[in-house]
């Protein structure tokens, strides 16, 4: 390096000082520094002036001969990157020369070389004016170098400057792990903001840091970390404040934009009590709204970049934390909700089944007495009856077991929904076999024929699935076109982790605009045409839905109709059996 620090400036200086006062403690030398003396030189001189002239020879020589020596030793030993080494050994030469001259005056005192001397003082002269000769043209290099030093100077402090700017940032990312983990483990809204201010009060240097709250037109304090002094601790032991009262954090709140100020007191009009450094950030929800603000007071000065990072990082983690908090709280508050819900269902639930039941039994009872008594009329005294006593006694008879069928199958509907499934490993390929079994009497009236697939093993109730299968055939049999019914019986995997089964017929087919109807309660597009009670789809929705899946419909009224749904993919024991 080439730069001259300020202590080889005074060392230099010290130097010459010395220099210029010490010959002057010479005896004599002070009185007669000014002194014209005509002797001849060195020949009648005082003995005092004798001695001091041949010791300062003698010295300069030595002195001479060791900067010279000292200067080649430098030169050999950084020969590699020197830049002008020659010019140091030339300077070094001439260094040489001169104290050679010195040397000859203590010499011709004794001997009269006077031509040696003379030789000596020639040899001088061509060094001196070589050296003298060659520093000019390295002027504009020695500039070079300079400017190369200054410029290396400047990059070595903006490097610093860069390290400083790292490790800043360094710690800045240390603090806001931590602080991380600290609002990790908080559970509430006070807990976060209490592990917020503890961890960014020593990093800011801050006398007192404040979480204020926004409530209307009015800032809540609710969380307070150091000593606030003055105005400041008179308005945060309020429960509440009007937010004008506070200029600078009325418009903060107000406008959403951070406030900073080296020093408190020149805002015009400012508290007398306020002084210092103060900081304040928004503390905003994901809507961008204000919800309050982080305030720091600390000793007069700049806020660096950094730390205004970090007081906004600090507000905003804040910020997610009270919502997270707020969150937790209205989740608790629904799920609370949800509980006396689903208590108020089960109740409700239970209270059903059992009207169900007996309404159920209720019902039956009186129903049974008028088809028992409907069939003794008939046995005993339908030959006494004309034609229309008998066809009134047959329509009695059917309509009462007609509402014999209704009930049950109000019975079914509840429970299908009321009831928990009594959940098993169900074989369809099994469970359809029993139920064209049991069909198998109006099968073969009808001359209807039935093909299924290969049918996988659910998870479900075996009873509500049987019911299922039994009403889509049946459904199947009931609304037949002119030909001979048939249906055809499915089953694939739809990719999503479902089953997807078709119950195909032949029949008459519905137009789209019932597609939906259909599935209502005691939905009927044959009223008299054909038997039944108007619950066997609805009866069958709640059992699909009562199972995790859905059912629907595709039709052409003419060319018959498709119930398709879908169940989960699970199975209680083995995987369930897949189609080919």
């Amino acid at each position: 390096m080439l730069t001259r620090p300020t202590p080889s400036l005074w060392r230099t200086l010290a130097i010459a000082g010395v220099g210029l006062t010490a010959p002057l403690l010479w005896p004599d030398v002070l009185q007669n520094l000014l002194t014209f003396d005509a002797r001849p030189h060195l020949h009648a001189a005082p003995r005092a002036l004798d001695v001091l002239t041949l010791t300062a020879d003698l010295l300069i020589g030595v002195a001479y001969t060791v900067i010279a020596g000292i200067l080649g030793w430098i030169v050999y030993r950084n020969r590699q990157h020197l830049p002008f080494d020659w010019v140091v050994l030339a300077f070094g030469l001439f260094i040489v020369a001169c104290g050679m001259t010195h040397v000859m005056h203590i010499v011709t005192r004794t001997w009269p070389l006077y031509w040696l001397d003379g030789y000596v003082r020639g040899l001088t002269a061509v060094v001196s004016v070589a050296t003298a000769a060659a520093l000019p043209p390295l002027i504009p290099r020695v500039g070079t170098l300079l400017t190369a030093e200054r410029t290396l100077v400047r990059q070595q402090r903006e490097l610093e400057r860069s390290n400083a700017a790292l490790r800043e940032a360094a710690e800045r990312s240390d603090l806001l792990a931590a602080l991380g983990d600290a609002l990790q483990g908080a559970r509430t809204g006070a807990d976060v903001q209490r592990a917020a201010l503890d961890q960014l009060g020593p990093a800011l240097h801050a006398s007192s840091m404040i979480v204020v709250l926004l409530d209307g037109s009015r800032a809540r304090p609710t969380m307070v970390w150091g000593q606030p002094t003055g105005r400041t601790a008179d308005l945060i032991a309020r429960e509440s404040f009007d937010v004008q009262e506070a200029p600078v954090l009325a418009r903060t709140l107000q406008t959403g934009e951070a406030t900073y100020l080296e020093e408190y007191q020149r805002l015009p009009g400012a508290h007398p009590d306020l002084q210092g450094a103060y900081g304040l950030e928004p503390i905003l929800d994901a809507a961008g709204r204000v919800m309050g603000g982080v305030a720091a007071w600390r000793r007069a000065g700049p806020w660096t970049a950094g730390e205004q990072d970090l007081l906004r990082r600090a507000a905003g983690t804040v910020g997610l934390a009270l919502e997270r908090a707020h969150a937790i709280t209205e989740l608790a508050r629904q799920h609370e909700q949800l509980t006396l819900s689903n208590r108020n269902l089960e109740r409700s639930n239970a209270d059903l089944d059992r009207f169900a039941a007996i309404a159920s039994h209720d019902l039956k009872a009186p129903i049974r007495a008028v088809t028992s008594f409907a069939e003794l009329l008939s046995a005993k005294y339908a030959s006494g009856l004309d034609e229309r006593g008998q066809r009134y006694l047959a329509q009695v008879r059917a309509n009462g077991y007609h509402m014999e069928r209704l009930v049950n199958d109000l019975l079914t509907y509840s429970r299908a929904a009321v009831t928990d499934p009594v959940l098993t490993d169900v074989p369809l390929d099994a469970t359809v076999q029993a139920v064209l079994a049991r069909l198998r009497p109006d099968l073969n009236a009808a001359r209807a024929t039935v093909s299924t697939g290969a049918l996988p093993v659910v998870v479900g109730d075996a009873a509500q699935l049987d019911r299922l299968f039994q009403n889509l055939v049946g459904n199947a049999l009931k609304y037949r076109s002119g030909a001979a019914p048939h249906v055809q019986i499915s089953a694939t995997l739809d990719g999503e982790g479902l089953w997807r089964f078709d119950v195909t017929d032949n029949g008459q087919g519905i137009a789209p605009e019932y597609h939906e109807r259909i599935f209502d309660l005691f939905a009927r597009l044959h009223h008299r045409d054909v038997e039944g009670t108007g619950l066997g789809l609805a009866i069958c929705r709640r059992i699909v839905e009562h199972h995790g899946g859905r059912i629907w419909l595709t039709s052409t009224p003419g060319q018959g109709s498709t119930f398709s749904f879908t169940l989960p993919v699970r199975s209680l024991g083995a995987p369930p059996t897949t189609t080919d």
